[in-house]
């Protein structure tokens, strides 16, 4: 591990996370309700890690667009307490399809980022 590395990776990181929470304040967290800002941060990370993969060369530049920023960016932990918090609420429906549709939909705009990146 090299110290440019790290200072990269952290840069953008924090980039990444400055932009997730500014996406949460706009839509917060309701267990009654679909946790549309999650979601939405996860299939767009899903979609850029696709691409960033496929396109970015530069190992400099995916250290810090695809490493820090998409990995301060995207929220798995955050989709793993949101499934917790629709069982505890008892949204157990809500939790099955939330859970389907970021994987399923995740993965396929992953793939869909990847092909991108080879037209591009």
């Amino acid at each position: 591990m090299n110290f440019h590395g790290v200072i990269l990776v952290g840069l953008g990181g924090c980039i990444g996370c400055v932009l997730r929470y500014a996406l949460g304040t706009q839509i917060p967290f309701d267990s009654a309700k679909f946790a549309w800002a999650t979601f939405a941060v996860n299939m767009l990370g899903c979609l850029l890690i696709g691409l960033g993969m496929g396109k970015i060369q530069d190992e400099n530049l995916k250290l810090l667009l695809v490493t820090g920023m998409l990995g301060g960016f995207t929220t798995f932990s955050g989709f793993g307490y949101e499934l917790y918090q629709y069982a505890q609420a008892q949204e157990h429906l809500r939790a099955l399809l939330y859970g389907f549709f970021s994987v399923s939909l995740g993965y396929t705009l992953v793939i869909i980022g990847r092909k991108f990146a080879e037209i591009l």
